[in-house]
């Protein structure tokens, strides 16, 4: 298994159908029939990575770059790795405008495997274990990051994310 993490946009009407039912949260961002019509990603086991590599930090900081573990307000019950985070469209804007600040070129200058193990971040040692393959990896994940913000941005939407 492991730590999974997993976003979903959200509609207006999503968020306070939500916050009724905190407890339906976890199915939202995790439905078991995957319409296309779902904007969800799923950076899987490797979240905790592209989050270090966004921010230079295993934990929050205080930064639009704080996207995968910002400091958001916590909905709905523990799901092992605690509660859901509604993350606001504001904060997705901020971070859509932070990310377009930079390209992969900068992504690959900042990564530096042996400080990911240094701090801990989770699969680090594999990632270090991989090489140059491990960047490749990374920037894919954020190369669907910044699709998945994108339409979330342009379709005025909040999201809510979750470590399963």
């Amino acid at each position: 298994m492991g730590m999974v993490w997993v976003v979903r946009a959200a509609s207006d009407d999503d968020v306070v159908s939500l916050r009724a039912d905190p407890e339906s949260i976890y199915d939202f961002v995790n439905p078991e029939d995957l319409s296309p019509d779902y904007q969800i990603l799923d950076l899987d086991k490797q979240w905790h990575a592209v989050h270090f590599l966004l921010t230079g930090s295993a934990g929050p900081v205080d930064s639009p770059l704080s996207f995968i573990l910002g400091t958001y307000e916590e909905v709905g019950p523990d799901h092992g790795y605690g509660p859901a985070w509604f993350i606001p469209s504001e904060a997705i804007r901020a971070f859509h405008s932070a990310l377009a600040k930079h390209s992969d070129e900068e992504w690959a200058r900042r990564y530096d495997a042996s400080t990911a193990v240094a701090e801990q971040v989770y699969l680090a040692e594999t990632l270090a274990d991989e090489g140059e393959e491990a960047l490749t990896f990374l920037q894919s994940d954020i190369a669907r990051l910044r699709s998945f913000v994108r339409k979330v941005v342009e379709a005025g939407k909040h999201a809510f994310a979750l470590i399963t």
